[in-house]
Formats: C-alpha cells, sequence, structure tokens
C-alpha cells in the first residue's frame, strides 16, 4: 500500500474504539484500492490518483465519525470534530485573556502586591473562566445539534471546517501536536518574561533591596528594553504562527533558528556592555571584588545554553520535515 494512503487510514482508525480499528482498516483498505484502480483504468498516474482518491474521502476525522459506533450523545458526529476544534482555540485563548486580565487586575487594584497573591487570583480566575468558555460552547453545539435539521448541520460543518487536503499527511500527528503544545508554551513563557522589567522588588518580598523599585536598570529604557520587547513581539508573532498553521514548516523553522541567534548575540552584548539590575541591588548584594565578572559569565553561559538546545530543537524539526518529504516521494 501506497505511504499516503497508510497513513491515512491510521489517522482514520486513530478516531474510532480500539474493537472496531481493524475492520474499519480492512474496510478502508479494500475501499481506497478500489477507488485507486478506477482511476488507474481511465489512464491516471498511481500517484494522482492516489491524492484524488483521500481527497475525496476527506478529512480523516470527518470519515472516521460516520463509522464510530458509540454515538457522540450531547454533539453528533456531523459537527463533532468543528467543536473539538473551536473548543481548543476557545479554551486556550481564554486562559491566555484571563491570566493576562487578571494579572493587571491585581497590579493595578492592589498597591503592595506580591507573587502568592496574584498567582492565587490569577489561576482562581482562569479556572472559572475556563470552566465558563467550556459549558458556553458545549452548550451553543448541543442547542445547534437538536434545533437545526440534518442537511444544514452538515453544511455548516463542511462550511466551517478547515479545509483539508492531503498535505495535511505530510506531518506526523504527533509532531503537529507537539509543535501546538510547543507555541503555546513559548506564548506563556513570552508573556511572563516581558513583565520582568516591571516587576518590584516588594513584589517577590524583597522591597528592602531598592526601596521597592524594578529589579532591572531603568536607565536601560534608552534603547534596550525597547529592542528587548521587540524580540518579544517577534517570538510572539512566531508562536502565533505555528498555531495558525498547526504544524512546523521549514519557514517557521529558519525563522525560529535565525531568531535564537539574534536574541543570543542581543542578550550577550547587553550583559557584557550594560549594568542589567538595579544598580542598588548591583552594589548591595552582587558588587564585590571581581563578582561582576564571575555573574556576567554565568549570564553568557546561560544564554547560549538556552540557545544552543533550542537550535538542536530546530534542527529536530528541520530533519523530521526532511524525512517526511522523502516518504511521500518515494
Amino acid at each position: 500500500m501506497a505511504t499516503l494512503t497508510r497513513r491515512y487510514i491510521d489517522q482514520v482508525v486513530a478516531h474510532v474504539p480500539d474493537g472496531q480499528r481493524e475492520d474499519l482498516s480492512r474496510e478502508l483498505d479494500a475501499l481506497t484500492s478500489d477507488m485507486l484502480q478506477e482511476r488507474l483504468a481511465s489512464g491516471a498516474e498511481e500517484v494522482t490518483a492516489e491524492r484524488e482518491v483521500l481527497e475525496e474521502l476527506g478529512d480523516p476525522a470527518r470519515l472516521a465519525a460516520r463509522y464510530r459506533e458509540a454515538p457522540n450523545h450531547l454533539i453528533g458526529p456531523e459537527v463533532f470534530p468543528l467543536y473539538t476544534r473551536l473548543l481548543r482555540w476557545v479554551l486556550v485563548l481564554v486562559l491566555l485573556l484571563s491570566l493576562l486580565a487578571n494579572v493587571i487586575a491585581y497590579s493595578a487594584t492592589v498597591p503592595d502586591g506580591h507573587l502568592g497573591g496574584m498567582i492565587g487570583q490569577a489561576v482562581g480566575e482562569a479556572v472559572v473562566a475556563l470552566f465558563v468558555a467550556f459549558g458556553a460552547v458545549t452548550g451553543f453545539f448541543a442547542v445547534f445539534e437538536r434545533v437545526v435539521p440534518s442537511p444544514d448541520r452538515g453544511r455548516a460543518g463542511r462550511s466551517a471546517a478547515r479545509q483539508w487536503s492531503v498535505e495535511d499527511l505530510e506531518v506526523e500527528v504527533v509532531n503537529a501536536r507537539d509543535a501546538r503544545s510547543e507555541a503555546i508554551s513559548s506564548l506563556v513563557f513570552l508573556g511572563i518574561v516581558a513583565l520582568v522589567p516591571l516587576v518590584p522588588t516588594t513584589f517577590l518580598y524583597v522591597g528592602h533591596l531598592n526601596g521597592g523599585g524594578s529589579f532591572v536598570n531603568q536607565a536601560l529604557w534608552d534603547f534596550w528594553l525597547p529592542a528587548y520587547y521587540v524580540l518579544i513581539l517577534l517570538g510572539i508573532a512566531q508562536s502565533v504562527w505555528t498555531l495558525v498553521r498547526g504544524r512546523v514548516t521549514r519557514a517557521q523553522v529558519v525563522a525560529r533558528a535565525m531568531l535564537d541567534v539574534v536574541a543570543a548575540v542581543f542578550f550577550t552584548v547587553l550583559v557584557l556592555t550594560q549594568q542589567v539590575l538595579d544598580p542598588a541591588i548591583d552594589s548591595g548584594i552582587l558588587q564585590t571584588s571581581r563578582g561582576a565578572d564571575w555573574v556576567d559569565v554565568l549570564y553568557v553561559a546561560v544564554i547560549w545554553l538556552v540557545a544552543l538546545w533550542d537550535l538542536y530543537v530546530c534542527v529536530k524539526y528541520w530533519r523530521t520535515l526532511r524525512s517526511q518529504d522523502a516518504l511521500i516521494t518515494t
């Protein structure tokens, strides 16, 4: 069996219960073989014919929903793939927006806020927001399932669902999921580091170090901190790009590797040429004989360890994409 067809069938049977998978795999094997032979008999090339067959069968998740024996009690199979896809997006967006909104609200309303209080409020409110979002989306689709006639539900599901093509088989499902999870984690991390220059020492219970000022030297706002936020915005754009595409492409790998190198060079120059910490903190706890040099070396080592690790991840993604291309073209 051709590589694309085998991969397609594997993705279909992955959406049905274990007891159905063997029978469904044989049935789809026979179905795709018959459809392929019909096209070959009409003079089509094998590669073109195979892709046409898979395009006609459509999204593996939607095809699996037709064969699934166990009913989706609340959300029917015609709109269930759309429901799960929309739910993933809504929950992620609600989580990020809720955390951001509560961090801002806590900082604006609590004069002498602390890390523990902010985490408690942000996490507690985010959990409530997630439950509300889940209930709202599920309730909407449950009503939609029972009010809209079946033909209209099918048309709505097909028109609103992501357009599926054979190209989606060229990225392994597990790699696509890893890419999305990593992009979400990256967004959370970037949101945290964006707050670092703004966090006062009182927030971490060490306000005595510099009278409650920021940990970061505020003189860096002349150039370095604006450039810092530009790098963060580029990282956010890259993560959103991955989430929108739902996969990792060569262009994304190259862009990520370039951003890694630029960021590493930027932070290296920043550490070696500027006083990063607030002067009161630096002179109070770090300024010992030759101590600053040792701290700078440690900072640079950490910067490049992080950059090299991310470059290693980029290399892994690149090799994965090359190996998949080899499978598709052979």
